[in-house]
């Protein structure tokens, strides 16, 4: 691996990294403060201006508003609370409209073939949702820069067979929640980082044309369902 690729692959960890724990209801100080750190490191080296600018808000944010409570806060308006719009959490959901279908069983697959394994004492996700997703290519990519050339390889048939498939219709309702601050900046960065990480692994974005079922579950301000969401925990992947 050239010096140049192991620095782009570390600083993808540090992006899924980001992402895994914002988007986890975990409201331990010690999150947080991972949080701010990386939040230094991207304002220091942002993507683009657009990333820039959301790095900023979410940074500013977090100090105006109490950090950790208020991220908190926002995490259960937008993936708890019965009352706001739905967000599916799994790629199963965007491909067939339900939870626990075919993508989980390919990213059951994918997990096995790695030295990775859920951890299940402390998991309650399934291994196609957004934020063990993320946790599991972070996973995989240290692995990578350590010297394991499979862990990146399995990385990127994780994002192309996975990920690629859903991330957008994910991002685009972030961007459209009528609850979102943090996610909705954090929505932004995650935009640009996909775009990013098509262009270095050189993946197309997904053509997939939404089933009946998926469509249906788009979302829409009128639309509340009342359906019970799971909480998530970030301790999931273990050795």
């Amino acid at each position: 691996m050239q010096i140049n690729d192991q620095s782009i692959h570390q600083a993808r960890a540090l992006y899924y990294t980001f992402f895994a724990k914002i988007l986890s209801f975990n409201a331990q100080a010690d999150k947080y403060a991972k949080i701010a750190d990386l939040l230094k490191i991207f304002i220091a080296n942002p993507l683009d201006e657009g990333s820039d600018a959301a790095f900023r808000s979410i940074d500013s944010h977090l100090r105006a508003k109490g950090g950790c409570e208020a991220l908190k806060e926002e995490y259960d308006e937008v993936f708890v609370s019965p009352e706001s719009s739905f967000i599916p959490m799994s790629a199963s959901y965007y491909d067939e409209g339900r939870d626990d279908g075919q993508k989980r069983v390919k990213a059951a697959g994918l997990v096995f073939r790695s030295k990775f394994r859920k951890n299940d004492s402390v998991c309650n996700d399934s291994e196609d949702q957004v934020l063990f997703l993320f946790q599991f290519m972070s996973r995989l990519i240290e692995a990578g820069v350590a010297g394991d050339e499979e862990s990146l390889a399995l990385a990127k048939e994780v994002f192309a067979e996975i990920l690629n498939d859903f991330i957008d219709e994910f991002t685009a309702l972030l961007l459209q929640h009528e609850k979102s601050f943090f996610y909705q900046n954090t929505a932004i960065v995650l935009k640009t980082f996909i775009a990013f990480e098509r262009l270095f692994l050189h993946v197309e974005a997904s053509h997939k044309i939404a089933s009946e079922e998926r469509a249906s579950a788009v979302i829409q301000k009128d639309r509340k369902p009342l359906t019970q969401r799971v909480r998530r925990n970030l301790d999931e992947i273990v050795l």
